[in-house]
């Protein structure tokens, strides 16, 4: 995902040279955050809660990488780990048995930025778990819901952040995201 970063830092630097980005306020942030935090950390975190919808990439048995759009749950530890119900049958649980290697990309709506994970996935089919993770809009998709529904969870090792609205953009000279790890 960092071929995007030169794009939105080149787009940061127009809209700054213009004076647009500015006049754009700071959003609250919209999930409790741990203290500890450093600031990429607290504007992926915000990204994060206000975007359910994902970007998760793995890769086939060839090395290939497969990217596919999920719902997720917001972060929910200081880990930012995060949530994802799919089928059962998906090429994407097989590829996650084969290699947990996985990237995650939010996209900020509506506006300039994104966050990308790179860590861990797992498949996890514990009930409960399940039963807490379940989001009833999924009902739709998993008509046998007990046979056809697990989770992934995953874990990043580090990210990056990039967001116009908050202010958070890239070197101007190399386009290198901000960078957090855990």
């Amino acid at each position: 995902m960092r071929f995007y970063t030169p794009c939105l830092i080149a787009v940061a630097i127009l809209f700054t040279a213009c004076g647009q980005v500015q006049d754009l306020p700071a959003p609250e942030l919209l999930s409790p955050i741990p203290e500890t935090m450093t600031e990429a950390h607290r504007v992926a975190w915000d990204v994060m809660a206000s975007s359910s919808i994902l970007t998760l990439i793995t890769l086939d048995e060839d090395g290939q990488p497969q990217a596919r759009i999920l719902d997720a749950t917001a972060p929910d530890s200081a880990r930012f780990d995060v949530w994802m119900g799919t089928n059962v049958n998906s090429a994407k649980v097989r590829e996650i048995r084969a290699n947990p290697r996985a990237t995650i990309m939010y996209r900020i709506p509506d506006s300039q930025g994104y966050v990308t994970l790179r860590g861990r996935a797992e498949i996890v089919d514990d009930p409960a778990l399940k039963e807490n993770y379940w989001r009833p809009s999924w009902a739709p998709f998993y008509p046998d819901r007990e046979a056809m529904f697990i989770l992934i969870h995953f874990t990043p090792f580090d990210g990056e952040v990039v967001s116009f609205t908050h202010g958070l953009m890239g070197d101007p000279l190399t386009w290198a995201a901000p960078e957090f790890g855990f």
